[in-house]
């Protein structure tokens, strides 16, 4: 194939394709040359409606929701590099686990520090950073994207991360969006039902596949 050649040509080491699920000639071409699956890809939506009044999870006691403050970032690290392990880049043993880690770690840093539009964090009753999510807002197509959402092992199955999205889409609800998209794993159950249970509903499925070309460590 001629990505075969440029991507020996500039030294690539890894490739990766994303494929429509409903597309077995992409999918077969994409296996026959090397390419191996490594996750499924969930896009969800949530549509704006008139009114919005979601059922609320009572939060641990003396806890809340607010916008992120730069002393969080150092706990937001810690959760970003232990709470995405369902991902493609820790599925794929070609990627060292250290870097995987450090890559969220990256990400959130990113979001936190304007790439994304706002972050709101959960917070113990002593202020300590216990989730995130990050979004988005494209207001030329008056829409809005969910980036990373995080919650501390120790508040997980506590609403904490139902209460994250419902308060980001009433965010976004505020900047005038009429749709809300999000993207998780086909293995990673837990969030497709809590993205679930706030509204939102599945609009397709994408196959991730990597190929790998020979190289140095």
């Amino acid at each position: 194939m001629q990505i075969d050649d440029w991507s020996r040509n500039h030294h690539v080491r890894g490739l990766y394709f994303l494929a429509r699920a409903d597309d077995p000639i992409s999918i077969q071409t994409a296996e026959q040359h090397g390419f191996g699956l490594v996750d499924i890809r969930v896009n969800l939506e949530w549509l704006i409606r008139n009114s919005y009044n979601p059922t609320r999870s009572e939060l641990p006691t003396g806890s809340h929701i607010r916008p992120f403050r730069p002393g969080d970032l150092a706990g937001l690290q810690v959760m970003a590099r232990a709470g995405h392990k369902e991902t493609r880049f820790f599925s794929d043993s070609h990627f060292p686990r250290e870097r995987a880690e450090e890559l969220y770690s990256t990400w959130i840093t990113l979001e936190a520090q304007g790439r994304a539009q706002t972050v709101l964090v959960a917070a113990s009753s002593t202020d300590q950073p216990w989730g995130y999510i990050s979004c988005h807002w494209n207001p030329a197509r008056r829409e809005g994207q969910i980036g990373l959402v995080g919650v501390s092992p120790e508040v997980r199955g506590k609403g904490v991360g139902k209460n994250l999205v419902q308060d980001a889409i009433i965010w976004f609800r505020t900047q005038g969006a009429h749709k809300v998209t999000v993207v998780t794993q086909g293995n990673n159950q837990a969030a497709q039902r809590l993205y679930q249970q706030c509204g939102f509903l599945s609009r397709d499925l994408q196959l991730w596949y990597h190929k790998w070309y020979p190289g140095p460590d």
